[in-house]
Order: structure tokens, then sequence, then C-alpha cells
């Protein structure tokens, strides 16, 4: 562990070390007037720090604030009408500066990076929130001309942003370059006591506003899941009673009955007991690495929900899952092997719920979760009627292949999401790119990471389609009969 450790801080010396060599040919054109050039490289070594910067914020925060200050200040440099020569040669050299000391092992070189103040109370972690916070007071502040207070306001927002910055990065890569270079213009222009502040803390204040609520999952998310498992559930039970109701005397009923309600029952603790403790574990420090955790185990239970899924997309093999085990039963003469059978097909519903609602927690907003839970509730309630009371037909191979791609759907954006929470933890890496898709409804990111396992899932899904549609025989008449019935619940 040492060892690797050494290696990969040795590595970010060595990438710094390298990229600074285009800041070196930057600032010798400049010294000559070619600003042209000047500008030339040093966009190149700013692409360069995008792939990074991650390694030096690990090994050093007061260097990586030191180099990234002064990247702003050759940013402003370079893009004013018309550029000033001596401007762009002293910023360049601050920057050249900073960069040889970190790859030295020496202090940094910014005096801002060793006396910037706190940005929240010790103990609290940073937020999207808490750093708009900083921003409105700071703007008001700069409104009454009390250019101190929004300096130092402008400066906590800066410690604190290094926390934060990743949940912008990973979404998109130009509003976390553009965020970092008015922040600095905006401290600088605030230190300067210059009316033009106010204008650049509000623009970086309306460019994060869609960061405030990280809410990754909406209403139609938490909908689905509890419409597919409930349908599962109801399913089940259902066909259990049309069974029984069909064997001699309709014995059993009661039982699969008492052993639906136990299951659901538990099911309600288990989800209790579930959100208490990961609630007792889960603080502002290690909330993003859980939530990765948790998603990630959430779309690892959802791929083996989809298989088996996949595996009874057929009329023919639901009716053989479900006579198979309620025969079994009845003919054992215990009818409490129903009960048994009803409450772990209930409970089973009910645990993998609760376990996916876990891993939209945090990640959803409280309004969106107890819609799309009351929505879940009155849809089952509506299927649950027409299914075991009017006797509603349910079509088999429809209903699994819907529900199928329900599930890859959630599958798919929990491996994003779960990827992503990785990312701003710092566990992953940022792996940014500015041509991969950004789509918030599918969990998507503009990222190397969350992309290529997304891809994966994908690829492993048309392997299975592809290896089910070579090995399956031609279908016969029987089975096709077969595969078209119904299974009629109990009325």
């Amino acid at each position: 562990m040492v060892a690797w450790a050494g290696v990969a801080m040795a590595a970010s010396e060595q990438d710094v070390a390298d990229a600074n060599a285009a800041v070196q040919r930057a600032l010798a054109a400049a010294q000559t007037g070619d600003l042209a050039t000047a500008k030339q490289q040093y966009d190149a070594y700013e692409n360069t720090w995008f792939d990074i910067e991650d390694g030096v914020r690990t090994k050093s925060r007061d260097s990586y604030r030191g180099i990234e200050k002064y990247m702003a200040d050759v940013s402003h440099a370079l893009s004013a009408t018309p550029p000033n020569r001596d401007q762009v040669v002293t910023a360049l050299s601050d920057l050249d500066r900073e960069q040889k000391a970190f790859v030295n092992g020496q202090p940094p070189t910014s005096p801002a990076s060793s006396t910037v103040p706190a940005a929240v109370p010790a103990g609290t972690k940073p937020t999207i929130a808490s750093e708009l916070d900083l921003l409105q007071q700071a703007q008001a502040a700069l409104s009454g001309q009390d250019y101190a207070t929004a300096t130092s306001l402008l400066q906590s927002f800066d410690s604190g942003w290094l926390d934060v910055e990743g949940e912008v990065k990973t979404r998109s890569a130009d509003d976390y370059r553009q965020t970092e270079n008015d922040m600095a213009l905006a401290t600088t222009l605030a230190g300067q006591r210059s009316p033009d502040a106010a204008a650049v803390v509000s623009r970086v204040s309306a460019r994060l506003a869609p960061y405030r609520q990280a809410s990754r999952y909406s209403i139609f998310d938490a909908f689905i899941i509890l419409l597919r498992e409930g349908l599962e559930a109801l399913l089940v039970a259902a066909a259990l009673l049309a069974v029984v109701k069909r064997s001699p005397g309709g014995r059993g009923q009661s039982w699969i009955w008492g052993g639906s309600f136990v299951g659901l029952a538990l099911s309600v603790l288990l989800g209790l007991a579930i959100q208490a403790f990961f609630g007792a574990i889960v603080n502002s420090s290690n909330r993003e690495l859980m939530e990765g955790v948790i998603g990630l185990v959430a779309a690892a239970m959802l791929i083996w929900v989809s298989y088996w899924l996949h595996s009874k997309a057929s009329a023919a093999g639901w009716q053989q899952y479900i006579n198979q085990r309620t025969t079994a039963a009845l003919q054992g003469g215990r009818l409490i092997g129903l009960g048994v059978l009803a409450f772990l097909a209930i409970f089973r519903e009910g645990a993998e719920t609760a376990l996916f609602y876990l891993g939209m927690a945090g990640n959803i907003s409280t309004s969106n979760l107890l819609m799309g839970l009351a929505l879940g509730f009155a849809a089952l309630a509506v299927i649950g009627f027409l299914m075991i009371v009017v006797g509603v037909r349910i079509p088999m191979r429809p209903f699994f292949t819907v529900a199928s791609l329900l599930v890859f759907y959630l599958c798919f954006k929990f491996i994003g999401a779960g990827v992503h929470g990785l990312q701003v933890s710092g566990l992953a890496p940022a792996g940014s790119s500015s041509f991969l898709p950004s789509i918030d409804p599918l969990g998507m990111y503009p990222t190397w990471p969350t992309t290529i396992a997304q891809l994966l899932l994908v690829a492993a899904a048309l392997l299975v389609l592809l290896r089910e549609r070579l090995s399956s025989p031609e279908t016969s008449p029987a089975v096709a009969a077969a595969q078209n019935t119904t299974v009629r619940s109990a009325s």
C-alpha cells in the first residue's frame, strides 16, 4: 500500500512537470510579445491539467488551490481586450513557479492557499447548497460595497469548492471550468474594490443554481420500482390463489392471504430497519461514497432480477414455476407450506424494494419520492382489485417483457449514479469528456467511468439475448399455444 501510494504521488509530480513544459513555452512566447502563441500553448496546458488535477488535489489541496488561482489569473490576463503583455508574463511566471514548487515538494507560493477561512463549521462538509448560500451573502456584501466581507466570503467559497467541485465536474465540464475562472476573477475584482465583481458572482450563482438539488431520480423512478415489485408480488399471490381454488375444496386460501400479509408487514419493518441502520452510519463526510456503493449493490440486485424475469418471460415458464411449488404443497397436505410460499414471495419482493429505494436515498427529493410511492400504491390497488376480485387475465409474456425493460432501465441508471457517487467522493477518477452525452433521466454523465460501466451492461444484455436466440430451438405449435395462454387469477 505504501509503495503504491508513493508511486501515485510521484506520478502526480511527473504529470505536473510534463504539463508545465507548455506553460514555459507560453511564457517564452509572451516574453517576446507573441501572445497568440502564448494563448495556444496555455490552452494545451489547460486541457492537460483537466486530466491530471485530481492527483494534485489528492496530494496537496493547498498546492492545487494555488495552481488553480494562478491559472485563473492567466486566463483573465489572456482574455483581456487587448491582452496586456506584462500581465500575461506575470501570471504565467506565477503559475510556472507554483508548479515547480509542487514538483519539488515545496510549500505553495500562493499566499491565499494557506489563509483561506473555513467555508462551513468544523465537522460539516460543504455542499452545493452551502456554497450557493456563501455566494448569496457575498452578493449582498458587494451590493453594500462591503468589499472586505465579500472577499472573505468568496475565499470561503473557494475553500469549500474543493469538496463539491466533483459534483459539477462530472456533470458538466464547461460549467466546472467557467466557475473556476469566474470565481478567481470575482475574488480579484472584490479585492480591487471593483463594482464588476457583483456581476461575476451573479453569473456563478446562476450557473450553479441547477446543482443545488442533487436529485438524480424522478417521480417516475420511484413509481416504477413500487409498481414493478408490487405487480410481481400480486402476480404470485393471484397465481397461488388460482391454483388453490381449482384444487378439491379450494383449501389453503387463508394460508396464502396470511402469508402475504405477514410478508408485507415484515417487508415494511425491514425497510425501516435498513433505513435506520444506514442513517446511523452515513454522514456528511462519507455520503457520496455510501450512496455510490449502495447504488452499485442495488444495480447488481437489479441485474439478477432482470435475468430471472428474462428466464420467466413466457406463460409456459411462469405456469410451471407456480404449479410446481403449489402442487407440491397441496400434495404434501401441509397447507402451511402455501403460507410460507406466499410469505417468501411477498417478503422477497419487499426486501428488494427496500434495497432499491435505499439506492435512491439522498438522490431524490422527498416530494418526488412520496408522489412516486402514492402513484405506485394507487396503481397497485386498482390492478390488485381487477386481478383478484374481478378476475382480469394478465398476459404473462408482455408483462415479463415490459418488466424486464423497466428493470434494465433502473439498473442502467443505478450504475451511472453509483459510479458518479464514487467519482464525487474521490474514490473513482472523474474522466470527464466534452463529447460524451449527459442525459439525467437515464443517469448518463459525460465521464468515461460512468459511460464504460453502462456500455458494459448494454453489451452483457445483448450477449444474453443473442445466446438465448441462438440456443433456443424453433417454437413448436404446442409451446406456442402454451405461451399464448394467460393466468386467470382467483375471483
